[in-house]
């Protein structure tokens, strides 16, 4: 009567299969730097009689011979009742071996292949047998080791604006690529509430005393430009929040009898423009906002 999977098996041969369509497709080496897949022996057999474990195999050969910088090693096991400490070395390198000509066999590079060793019955990892009758411990185990990941550069970026310090030309300031990491300068910050476009009271005294500055010099222009950051919402919603906090302060202006041929401009600008990373709540609060610029016209 035919064995069914066995989950343990089953897991591996899922494992393998992943991997080598990852690999076939060009992407990057797995996370781990080695792999290790298990082959199931009937008990006191060296050789392979089972379709599925043939296909477990047939996956690491579609990686090695993909992959030629993909090395393996073998290392076979018997378990401790299979026979003596002879037989059980014999039984444990013939199973590794086993392996080994297959993969040969099959078009796969010898210089690929690292070590074959026969363990015999001395390190038995599993106890008795699995819920299909499998002695877990008559086995070969492939370790596919992967070529170690590039090392990622660190590039310093004390201001964390994105632009590393040897292109930045204010490296401790929080700055934007279009001003070589420098910010903007000499504007007011008008507050709002994290996600929210109405003003409050500390909006208000702000906007209060740009309206007593503009009607105490009469030569005076302002450009409105509503920003908004990215934890708030997805690009569309910080365009509109931005949108709706230029707009509503520029409103307020006019409410205040400030004549529109004094607001030179209105933007928004999204999430594009933050003043800072966003690293603590009161930072993000502070990206949430409108800045005016004053300029004599």
């Amino acid at each position: 009567m035919k064995r069914s999977y066995s989950f343990h098996l089953f897991f591996f041969l899922l494992l393998l299969a992943a991997n080598a369509g990852t690999l076939a497709a060009g992407k990057q080496f797995p996370d781990t730097e080695k792999d290790t897949v298990l082959i199931r022996f009937d008990y006191k057999q060296s050789a392979i009689y089972h379709t599925f474990t043939f296909d477990v195999l047939d996956s690491v050969i579609n990686i090695l011979k993909t992959h030629k910088v993909v090395t393996i090693s073998i290392d076979g096991y018997a378990y401790k009742d299979e026979g003596s400490d002879t037989i059980c070395y014999y039984l444990s390198l013939n199973r590794a071996l086993f392996i080994q000509t297959y993969i040969l066999g099959r078009g796969v590079d010898s210089s690929q292949i690292l070590t074959v060793t026969g363990h015999g019955k001395s390190k038995p990892l599993y106890k008795g047998t699995d819920k299909d009758g499998f002695k877990i411990n008559c086995r070969a185990e492939i370790t596919l080791n992967y070529p170690p990941k590039p090392k990622k550069i660190v590039v310093s970026d004390r201001d964390r604006d994105g632009i590393a310090d040897e292109n930045d030309k204010c490296p401790d300031e929080f700055g934007y690529a279009e001003k070589e990491g420098c910010p903007n300068r000499n504007f007011v910050i008008v507050p709002f509430d994290v996600q929210q476009t109405n003003l409050f009271t500390s909006s208000y005294k702000v906007l209060d005393s740009v309206v007593s500055i503009l009607s105490g010099n009469p030569s005076l222009t302002i450009s409105i430009e509503g920003h908004a950051y990215k934890t708030e919402g997805i690009s569309s919603v910080c365009d509109r929040l931005s949108s709706e906090r230029a707009q509503i302060v520029k409103n307020y202006f006019l409410s205040r009898r400030i004549d529109i041929s004094r607001i030179s401009s209105v933007k928004s600008f999204g999430l594009n423009r933050p003043l800072n990373a966003g690293n603590t709540p009161e930072e993000v609060q502070r990206n949430s906002r409108t800045e005016i610029y004053l300029s004599e016209h």
